[in-house]
């Protein structure tokens, strides 16, 4: 498995999409899209700071003096058109605009802010024009090196999963077990850990309700969804557990299991994502559970814990190898409890492969 990033094929690739859509560059700011390009990671805040990649030509980055330093030294060649401070961004952005041949239909990600377009856009004889299409659908398909990341955020994820029934007690706060748990990941070899959710009984039926003080009580559903990254790529797996009895429970977990089983089983290239979708919601609504399941079936991952593609109902997307997403089913009652079941799923070659193995049969945590 190769592990070498090929930042040159990556630029390769933009432009002939970028060329295909008509559009004679595009904006990018610091996030995913500028790591991808450029193997450089920063943080995007109030200072103008973005890369223009035009179709043809050299890379222009305009970027505070204080943060410019990485991109000197990134992969990806850039001309660097620093500002500080005390002179402010305008020579830069028209420098860099300029040299990039800011012109005709020029694209932008979905994040630019309006003040960095407003400010790029002044004086330039250009049509801003959005640019997700294009590079969503880039990065969905993951290279050899991204497909080995998310493979080793897989198994680390995982292997800190196990570990996490002995966290679930009675008495113990939603924000313990999830303090506890994100020390467990990183022991594990996690880059980052963040969208810890932790939601105990009738806080498991909000499916993004944030870990409280709550505390956990017996023949509670106890639902943990995490997202945590390997150099950069993000594995995202939730479980559900309970503490005690509740036939309640058993009932709706068996159903969700068989759901999410139905769904990755599903999976495979050529396959649309809707076919996905309804394999798993198919399940619930032969049980009455269909009004239960009120979100998509899941999300491509990668760079960020949702990009494309998307496994929505009715979605007309069809999968392709290397495409990496989640399979997330859930049935959820209001007042009562939360049921969800989750995790990732790489098409290699034409068959949809789980790269997360915690186990998840009915029981396992006691």
């Amino acid at each position: 498995m190769r592990t070498e990033v090929d930042y040159g094929r990556r630029l390769r690739k933009l432009r002939k999409g970028l060329l295909a859509a008509g559009l004679s560059g595009v904006t990018i700011v610091p996030g995913p899209n500028m790591r991808y390009f450029t193997g450089v990671d920063s943080l995007m805040l109030e200072r103008p700071f973005m890369l223009l990649i035009p179709s043809e030509g050299d890379v222009h980055l305009v970027a505070p003096t204080l943060e410019s330093g990485p991109y000197r030294d990134s992969p990806t060649p850039i001309k660097v058109h620093e500002w500080t401070d005390f002179e402010g961004p305008g020579r830069a952005i028209s420098s860099a605009a300029k040299g990039a041949g800011v012109k005709g239909k020029w694209g932008f990600e979905g994040k630019v802010p309006f003040l960095y377009l407003d400010r790029l856009m002044k004086g330039a004889a250009a049509k801003a024009v959005e640019a997700e299409a294009v590079l969503q659908g880039l990065r969905e398909t993951k290279d050899e090196a991204e497909v080995g990341f998310l493979k080793e955020a897989g198994a680390i994820l995982s292997r800190a999963f196990e570990g996490f029934p002995g966290l679930i007690r009675e008495g113990a706060s939603e924000l313990e077990v999830a303090r506890a748990a994100a020390d467990m990941i990183y022991e594990k070899g996690a880059t980052k850990v963040d969208d810890m959710l932790v939601q105990s009984g009738a806080m498991a039926a909000d499916p993004h309700h944030l870990p409280s003080p709550r505390k956990i009580a017996r023949g509670e559903s106890v639902v943990i969804d995490v997202g945590a990254t390997y150099r950069g790529y993000y594995a995202d797996v939730t479980r559900t557990f309970c503490i005690g009895p509740s036939a309640e429970f058993e009932r709706v977990y068996a159903r969700v299991l068989e759901a999410e089983e139905a769904a990755v089983a599903a999976a495979g290239a050529g396959v649309r994502v809707g076919s996905v979708d309804s394999a798993a919601r198919e399940v619930l609504k032969e049980v009455g559970m269909g009004g239960n399941f009120f979100h998509r079936t899941g999300h491509g991952l990668g760079l960020e814990v949702h990009e494309a593609p998307y496994i929505i109902e009715g979605g007309t997307e069809k999968l392709g190898a290397n495409m990496c997403f989640t399979v997330e089913p859930g049935a959820y009652f209001r007042g009562k409890l939360g049921v969800r079941i989750e995790d990732d799923v790489l098409i290699e070659g034409k068959k949809g492969v789980a790269i997360t193995d915690t186990p998840k049969d009915l029981g396992w945590w006691k």
